[in-house]
């Protein structure tokens, strides 16, 4: 059930008796924006780590103790053209304490505090809470350059996607960092409170007419809703560009991205599910087998289907000697399928792993909010029968029409040999 709770903000509520736990999430969405990403990222950190009532992170783990060992937390996520900022809350469900404690109650009371009563002073954040969040932030960042494979894959995403929105990383970049302050994030945090749509979503065996109630107690005054367009659209290039970089590390890293102009839900999206697992997206997929199996060129090979950007990326882990064999067998693989060379076996075990995949995702209950919370996005649900029969009804020339719309992009090669 969603419901509006005045404009600009709605609330949904999955009533399941699956769980003996209830989950909450009030999620402030604004339209994707560089400049601002850094600062979001920023604001998540410091509004979990302190509020007014509890003003250390101390406080906050006793208050939420109290609360039968409750868990918190605030998270950034992009999803296309949106940015989302997402407060979560995670309690046992009261139903099964032996004395009813009002945990629903108080884990509004909770997530209200935390978002609209800040630890500020005189117009800026606590300067000692923001300085520790910034430093903690700031070494992350800094530290992204020893995962070489998130390396690798934060640069494919900058040569390839011609936004800046979409380049840079979805939590901020150090310069950006460098230059906020108490009072910078303080002003950008009441912009969101007053602007970004908001989005409650309840899951839990719990009674829909209190948790509008208790939603309706938020003071998120009237806003605007979303209107742009959910998907991120890019047009091919007629030329793949092409960046290498190197660093004395021991294991090079080829990344390749494609785009798929098929999106999430809409025509083909399900043969896209197929097509990525049968390419990369599994245990068995024919990049693994081939590239990293049979021919022993990668530590690691796979690829990831992005629905809401257009994109389908590659990564491998390499020797720097095997970079053109590799590609050599990456290609093989994509023409191969484009020609429709898929085994009856690779066809029928990746369905099957798709929709294991997809059932067991339905016992865990962050998938079952995330899900809920792409259904606003949405504006529409689909149901496990529903998804379950589009799966089912693809078939070869599906997943062959998808591969053929696969095109080339962007190649980064991360050249790791020590001389």
């Amino acid at each position: 059930m969603r419901t509006e709770i005045r404009s600009g903000m709605s609330l949904t509520v999955t009533p399941t008796e699956q769980f003996k736990t209830t989950r909450i999430a009030i999620a402030l969405i604004e339209p994707l924006n560089s400049k601002a990403l850094t600062k979001r990222m920023l604001l998540a950190n410091v509004l979990e780590a302190a509020s007014e009532l509890f003003p250390t992170q101390k406080a906050v783990a006793e208050e939420l103790s109290k609360m039968y060992g409750a868990g918190f937390g605030i998270t950034v996520e992009r999803r296309g053209n949106v940015h989302i900022l997402n407060c979560v809350f995670d309690c046992v469900n009261e139903r099964y304490l032996a004395d009813k404690e009002g945990l629903l109650e108080g884990a509004f009371a909770f997530l209200k505090q935390c978002i609209f009563e800040p630890l500020v002073f005189n117009g800026e954040f606590d300067h000692a809470t923001f300085e520790r969040q910034k430093k903690n932030l700031g070494f992350y960042m800094q530290t992204v350059r020893d995962d070489k494979q998130l390396y690798a894959a934060l640069a494919l995403q900058k040569i390839y996607f011609s936004d800046e929105s979409q380049k840079s990383p979805s939590f901020g970049t150090y310069e950006q960092l460098e230059k906020i302050t108490p009072k910078a994030l303080y002003d950008y945090y009441t912009e969101c409170i007053r602007n970004d749509q908001i989005e409650v979503v309840v899951s839990g065996n719990v009674d829909e007419i209190e948790c509008e109630k208790l939603a309706r107690e938020l003071p998120f005054t009237k806003r605007q809703t979303f209107n742009g367009t959910l998907f991120y659209n890019q047009n091919p290039r007629l030329k793949v560009n092409e960046e290498d970089e190197h660093q004395p590390v021991a294991q090079g890293k080829l990344d390749l991205a494609y785009s798929l102009p098929v999106y999430y839900r809409e025509d083909g999206y399900y043969a896209a599910l197929v097509f990525n697992g049968i390419f990369g997206g599994l245990p068995l997929s024919k990049l693994f087998m081939n590239v990293r199996e049979k021919a022993s060129l990668a530590y690691y090979a796979n690829s990831s289907y992005d629905s809401f950007r257009g994109f389908v990326s590659v990564q491998t882990g390499i020797q720097a000697k095997d970079k053109n064999a590799t590609r050599e067998i990456i290609s093989k693989q994509l023409d191969d399928m484009k020609n429709g060379k898929i085994t009856q076996q690779e066809f029928r075990d990746t369905k099957e792993a798709l929709q294991n995949s997809f059932l067991s995702r339905l016992d865990s209950p962050a998938n079952n909010l995330e899900q809920n919370l792409v259904n606003v996005l949405m504006k529409k649900s689909v149901s496990v029968q529903e998804w379950q029969k589009e799966l089912n009804a693809v078939n070869f020339e599906d997943v062959v029409e998808v591969a053929q719309k696969t095109e080339l992009q962007s190649i980064y090669f991360l050249d790791g040999e020590v001389s």
